[in-house]
């Protein structure tokens, strides 16, 4: 029998409740397929821990079919089972379930809906994360995300199965921005680059949260990382410099450690590094993906020891030799300087992209 979404009775995945307790239940979930009741590597780790920042527009097939070969790959060496592929969204349908379930060898593709805190914090969908071989969290808007899961039972428990497992985390548009350490949260209103670095702290609408997740960000490569998406469609440069000077100035993290992310629509950088207990110095490979006929890119933001920093309210940003490395989806990696000087880009490259 081919495989169809349903909306399910949130206790019947478990096997277990009825439909009255389902009806009680506080938040919506989808399937399709046949959920199962472990991990594909069982309580083993895998090979490796992985990221999937997308940048919004069309979805990247190829960074979906990545997550899922990664999920099951165990680090004894072994393929794993067939598991289960949780999407989290803050509001909206299905739609992923149908399109994520014919991208690779799953058993299901699950999509939750969490809507406010209090359905975060329902114990009924803890089940569902720590049952998921990989974790995608939707576009929409990461304010939402902030309101409606920072604290949440939802947020500790995808935090500790990627810490404790290496699950595949991923994320789309505000999905990616939510998922690093430091956070843009667009209120008031959607900042743009003109405006940030006119004034970085312009009307409190640069609104930067480094408090999110309860141990930081799920994914260590992203540690000291503020991310933006949509980026070169939407010309959001300026305003994640100012983001990276706003933490570095803000002292949330030191010249040397602090980076920021943005990456292209219909494209997705992915970051891997071997699953090892080693808390020294990892490696991380990064390369990205797009979609046909996209020849978008993800670009690594870093400020450097000849770097100045001119940060504060009222005044336009000024923030020089900031090392850019950009990694496009055909082509080279290349690498050129960014500086800002009383509010206005310009680059050794020619071009700030």
């Amino acid at each position: 029998m081919a495989a169809a979404t349903v909306v399910l009775a949130l206790t019947s995945l478990l096997g277990a409740g009825n439909t009255q307790a389902a009806n009680k239940s506080q938040f919506s979930a989808y399937q399709h397929g046949k959920p199962v009741s472990y991990l594909p590597c069982g309580d083993s780790p895998l090979a490796s821990r992985s990221a999937a920042l997308m940048g919004g527009g069309l979805d990247v097939k190829p960074a979906l079919s990545w997550m899922i070969e990664k999920m099951a790959q165990c680090s004894n060496g072994s393929a794993g089972r067939l598991g289960n592929f949780l999407v989290i969204r803050a509001g909206g349908n299905p739609s992923y379930d149908s399109y994520i379930y014919k991208l690779g060898p799953v058993a299901s593709v699950v999509t939750i809906v969490v809507p406010t805190l209090d359905r975060a914090n329902d114990p009924a969908l803890e089940p569902y994360v720590r049952n998921a071989g990989a974790i995608f969290l939707t576009g929409g808007d990461q304010g939402d995300y902030y309101n409606f899961w920072k604290g949440s039972l939802l947020e500790r428990v995808v935090s500790e199965q990627v810490k404790n497992f290496g699950i595949p985390v991923g994320g789309t548009s505000a999905g990616m921005m939510i998922l690093s350490h430091f956070n843009y949260i667009a209120y008031p209103y959607t900042i743009q680059s003109f405006e940030a670095l006119a004034n970085p702290y312009k009307d409190g609408s640069v609104t930067l949260k480094n408090d999110f997740w309860t141990d930081k960000t799920p994914f260590l490569p992203l540690m000291n990382t503020v991310t933006d998406s949509h980026f070169d469609t939407r010309d959001r440069m300026g305003r994640l410099v100012t983001f990276l000077g706003r933490v570095i100035g803000d002292g949330w993290a030191k010249m040397g450690e602090a980076r920021a992310i943005g990456v292209s629509q219909e494209t997705a950088l992915l970051m891997e590094y071997p699953n090892s207990k080693n808390t020294g110095l990892i490696s991380v490979k990064m390369w990205t993906v797009a979609n046909p006929e996209v020849t978008g890119a993800a670009y690594i933001l870093n400020g450097t020891s000849a770097s100045s920093l001119v940060v504060k309210p009222g005044q336009p940003l000024t923030f020089t030799n900031i090392a850019v490395q950009k990694i496009p989806a055909k082509g080279e990696v290349s690498n050129y300087q960014i500086t800002v000087r009383s509010g206005t880009l310009s680059s050794t490259s020619g071009s700030v992209y």
